[in-house]
C-alpha cells in the first residue's frame, strides 16, 4: 500500500483551496487535483506491506497529542523543476513542526523509509504548471487543523485517488 500521514482542510478551506487552484490554473495551465484530495502531506512513507500497519498507529497516536492549531495559507509557491503550484504559510505554526518532527523520528526509529529533504508544508493545486502564477494575494480562510490522516494512495486513470485508513484527532483545547 502507498500510504502517507497527512492534514485534510475542513470543507470551507477545501472549497477556497480548490476555486484558488481553478483560478491559477487559467494562468499557468496544469491539472488541479480533484478537490477531494486536496491535502498537507506530513510524512510519506511510500510502499508499506500491510503487516507494518499496525506499527504506525500509535507513532501517529503520539503526534497527535499536538495542540490543535489554526494556520493560514497566505502564500503562493511555484517549484519549476517539479513543475508545481503550491499554497503554503509564511509562518508555520509550531505544533506543526512537532507533529512532523514527531513523525519522522518515530519513523525511522521504527524502520520506515522517510524523506531526507527538510519539511516544506504546503497543498499542491496545480501539476505540471507551464508557467510560474502572477503575483497575486492569497486570502484564504484559517484552516483550524483538527487531526492526523493516515491515506493511501490508488492509482487511477487520471490521477490518484486518496482514502483514508484511519484518522487521529487532536485534543480539543482550540
Amino acid at each position: 500500500m502507498r500510504l502517507f500521514f497527512a492534514l485534510q482542510p475542513d470543507d470551507a478551506v477545501r472549497g477556497a483551496l480548490a476555486g484558488t487552484a481553478a483560478a491559477l490554473q487559467r494562468d499557468c495551465g496544469g491539472r488541479p487535483p480533484d478537490a477531494e484530495n486536496l491535502h498537507l502531506t506530513l510524512a510519506f512513507l511510500g510502499d508499506v506491506p500491510q503487516s507494518r500497519l499496525p506499527a504506525l498507529f500509535p507513532l501517529a497516536a503520539a503526534a497527535a497529542e499536538t495542540e490543535p492549531f489554526a494556520m493560514a495559507l497566505d502564500r503562493i509557491g511555484w517549484w519549476p523543476r517539479q513543475r508545481l503550484v503550491w499554497a503554503g504559510a509564511r509562518t508555520v505554526p509550531l505544533p506543526l513542526r512537532s507533529m512532523s518532527g514527531i513523525l519522522a523520528g518515530g519513523l525511522r526509529a521504527a524502520g520506515f523509509r522517510t524523506e531526507k529533504r527538510r519539511f516544506l508544508p504546503h497543498v499542491t493545486l496545480l501539476r505540471d504548471a507551464r508557467r510560474a502564477p502572477p503575483r497575486v494575494a492569497c486570502s484564504l480562510p484559517p484552516w483550524r487543523v483538527s487531526g492526523i490522516v493516515l491515506l493511501c494512495s490508488e492509482r487511477g486513470p487520471r490521477c490518484p485517488r486518496y482514502h483514508g485508513l484511519r484518522e487521529w484527532p487532536l485534543p480539543r483545547r482550540l
